[in-house]
């Protein structure tokens, strides 16, 4: 298995700050790009100080700025806006999150990148995009998840709506970027060219609304909180056993009377049919999650699975670190981290049977890279010259 990733022959510099565009960023250095991270002196990325971890270096930025490397520029001087510039003619790509309008107050639009190299991939992410009447408006995922509708379907049923979990809406439009980013990499390798595209969180939280929007043209009905079944299937969602939650769904009407045989209810055989189970879904699901709860979890998972239904026990994240699956898919990876010491990490979530797509080097200090980075673009006069002009901030 090769060291390096599909990516290692590119160049990516990022802007960014928070949580979806490192994102985008860490996927990208996880399969082996060279990711630089530009942060602003002395202060850096605000997700550095933002929970859990040692100073400088929280969960929440190591998990998103692993295998990347960091240097510090102040963008308001103009040394530092030289040297970016000098970073950015040797990059195939481009990412930054910063509020419409600042990258070109900092010398670093698409078109002043552009300038220094043509062909660079320019990637940005907004909260409503770049166009629009909500253009300038700033967004947070809390936010678009109210107003992008997810949170409208989100919670017990004919309860309040909730929040996802976790940031959905900042890691989904981490992943749009990445697709967006190959895809302007592909028609440059066709092209030639480079060019730019964005990507608003508002966008990526609407895309999870999914086939609602098409429910709801046809039918007039907007749809409430859905608990954790489906709007149109039946049984599709989280039931109660003797001891914990099981989930579990009838994908087609072909295996209902399997279904039922393997639930022992024979009075469910009076709704053959998904219509027949949507219209009478109060009565169905009172009668599975009425046997659901005389026999534990463990018994379902092996009734269901003798059956050849999907199943699965409601794991939180204690069971999920622990399982056999996990371990085997790679998906959380000890860590070594030089300021924190060892923790777990979330691992990458694409295999690739010829590459290492593991934890290469942990997140980087503030400014570590400074030296390293600037040393092989130019002389030492020159970076002495920029060092002179402010562009690494105080050292």
């Amino acid at each position: 298995m090769a060291e390096s990733g599909p990516l290692s022959d590119l160049t990516v510099v990022e802007l960014t700050v928070h949580r979806a565009a490192p994102f985008c960023g860490a996927l990208l250095a996880d399969m082996g790009a060279e990711v630089i991270k530009v942060e602003r002196p002395g202060v850096g990325d605000p997700a550095r100080s933002q929970g859990v971890g040692p100073d400088g270096k929280s969960a929440y930025f190591m998990v998103n700025n692993r295998n990347k490397k960091s240097v510090t520029l102040d963008l308001k001087a103009e040394a530092g806006q030289e040297a970016m510039l000098e970073l950015l003619a040797d990059a195939d790509v481009f990412i930054e999150n910063f509020s419409l309008g600042v990258p070109e107050r900092l010398g670093v639009g698409y078109e002043d990148v552009k300038e220094v190299n043509e062909d660079i991939i320019y990637a940005s992410i907004k909260g409503y995009g770049k166009t629009g009447p909500l253009k300038e408006k700033k967004g947070l995922d809390l936010i678009l998840q109210a107003e992008g509708g997810i949170m409208s379907v989100t919670g017990p049923e004919d309860g309040d709506p909730v929040k996802v979990g976790q940031a959905l809406g900042d890691l989904n439009t981490g992943l749009l970027t990445t697709i967006g980013i190959l895809a302007r990499l592909y028609e440059r390798e066709q092209t030639g060219e480079g060019g730019q595209f964005d990507v608003g969180l508002y966008d990526a939280v609407v895309s999870f609304l999914n086939e609602y929007i098409t429910n709801y043209s046809m039918t007039g009905e907007v749809p409430g909180t859905q608990g954790t079944s489906h709007q149109t299937s039946v049984p599709y969602q989280l039931f109660e056993t003797a001891d914990s939650h099981i989930v579990t769904g009838v994908g087609s009407d072909e295996r209902w009377d399997d279904f039922v045989e393997a639930i022992g209810r024979e009075e469910l055989a009076d709704y053959p049919t998904n219509a027949d189970r949507v219209e009478h879904k109060e009565t169905v699901i009172s009668i599975i999650q009425e046997e659901f709860k005389k026999k534990p979890t463990e018994y379902w998972l092996d009734r269901l699975t003798e059956y050849g239904f999907p199943n699965g026990p409601m794991n939180n994240v204690e069971d999920v670190v622990e399982n056999e699956q996990s371990e085997a898919r790679g998906l959380v990876e000890e860590h070594d981290d030089p300021d924190w010491g060892e923790c777990l990490m979330p691992g990458h979530p694409i295999h690739f049977p010829d590459h290492d797509t593991s934890i290469r080097s942990p997140a980087p200090r503030l400014g570590d890279d400074v030296e390293e980075v600037f040393g092989s673009l130019a002389d030492e006069e020159q970076v002495e010259a920029w060092r002179e002009g402010g562009a690494f901030g105080d050292d």
